[in-house]
């Protein structure tokens, strides 16, 4: 059988025959024992295999590129990065038990954390006000009355409010990408990926090292959202959204799906109030909707509900921010400024004296601190929360 190496090496090569995929993976894995013994097969033993057939049988036969596997091995290693297969204890539970399960997943951080309960938040890239609001408050509460952690896809929008909020909320939180894990995309979310791996959380991907994130590759990475989860949380998206592709596979997958009702008029919730319309999902009013679908072994006190006091922690976590004398002046001027009204960047610029290059790190950070809101236009407010 080989060593570990061993293992993972042809594991990685079957990964590279465009024509194999995961489903075929595994069920050459289970049939020949290792990966190893599937390129030792002639072609008559490969072609035997349920859906492997004669082309793909020769594609798995005629393969050479070890070099390229070698290369790879070595950027892997030179990124600190792991190269996990589904026989590894740190591959996720739920993710081999999919349809088209990834034969490597590359890893960055704590992949113990694979090991963990998942519930997925996802959504629209641009939420509204009240589609933010309401990921961040959905997120908390899941947080505090379950023992699952979160993951999401590190995009812009929904994603990063839920990763954010976990960050906050003390519980570790796992991005999965759609390129290579030594590029992170969006590149805005190079701060948030790093804290994300500092608090014990991780990234993961099935694309190697230097991997672009092209757009094909987002619905496949989608697919393993959805699977790494028992359930799936739709805040706000549209009706054409990747978050409804991530639902779709849910449904796929036998996963629990739920989502959170909008306005008719809000085009950006349009795709939730699909779900929840065509059956595929469970309307959800507030975490305990959500909790209540969970194995009892996730569950904390059910009592344990909000004690209505969000805005007065929020009040004085900003008063906080204040008076510590550590906090840069251009924070302490930006929080000063900014009141519950939308304040557009130019005029934040303007009144602060903070040049606008400097001010969308500042904001960034004020953001995922969960102080300050942005809202479509590049407009922002005080969170509130």
């Amino acid at each position: 059988m080989g060593t570990r190496e061993d293992y993972v090496r042809a594991s990685l090569a079957l990964s590279m025959i465009p024509s194999v995929g995961g489903g075929r993976t595994r069920r050459l894995i289970e049939h020949f024992g290792d990966p190893g013994s599937v390129f030792s097969a002639d072609l008559a033993s490969l072609s035997a295999v349920a859906s492997i057939g004669a082309s793909v049988a020769k594609s798995i036969s005629n393969f050479s590129a070890w070099g390229e596997v070698d290369r790879l091995l070595m950027l892997t290693k030179k990124h600190g990065m792991e190269l996990l297969t589904p026989k590894d204890k740190c591959y996720p539970g739920r993710l081999p038990h999919i349809y088209d399960p990834p034969a490597v997943l590359w890893a960055r951080g704590n992949t113990k954390a694979l090991k963990n309960d998942f519930l997925a938040v996802v959504g629209t890239r641009k939420p509204t006000r009240d589609g933010r609001d309401v990921t961040i408050r959905l997120t908390r509460s899941l947080i505090q009355k379950t023992t699952v952690s979160i993951v999401s896809g590190l995009a812009h929008g929904v994603d990063t409010l839920a990763h954010a909020e976990a960050l906050r909320s003390k519980r570790c939180t796992v991005a999965v990408l759609a390129c290579g894990l030594d590029r992170v995309y969006p590149a805005g979310n190079r701060s948030l990926a790093l804290q994300i791996m500092k608090s014990g959380g991780a990234l993961i991907s099935e694309y190697p090292p230097g991997t672009k994130p092209e757009s094909h590759h987002f619905p496949a990475r989608n697919r393993i959202v959805s699977g790494l989860s028992v359930g799936v949380l739709v805040t706000e998206t549209g009706v054409s959204g990747g978050s409804m592709i991530t639902a779709s596979a849910a449904l796929d997958q036998g996963r629990e799906v739920f989502a959170v009702p909008h306005g008719l008029w809000n085009e950006r919730g349009e795709g939730c109030n699909r779900i929840i319309q065509r059956g595929w999902g469970k309307l959800v009013c507030d975490a305990d909707d959500i909790i209540s679908e969970l194995p009892l072994n996730m569950r904390r006190d059910l009592s344990c509900h909000s004690n209505g006091n969000d805005t007065t922690e929020y009040r004085e976590r900003i008063r906080e921010r204040l008076q510590n004398p550590e906090t840069d002046p251009s924070e302490k001027a930006v929080l000063r400024f900014l009141t519950d009204q939308e304040r557009h960047i130019d005029e934040i610029s303007r009144e602060t004296g903070i040049a606008s290059h400097a001010l969308l790190g500042l904001l960034l950070k004020l953001e995922l601190d969960g102080l300050v809101a942005q809202v479509p236009g590049k407009k922002f407010t005080l969170s509130k929360l």
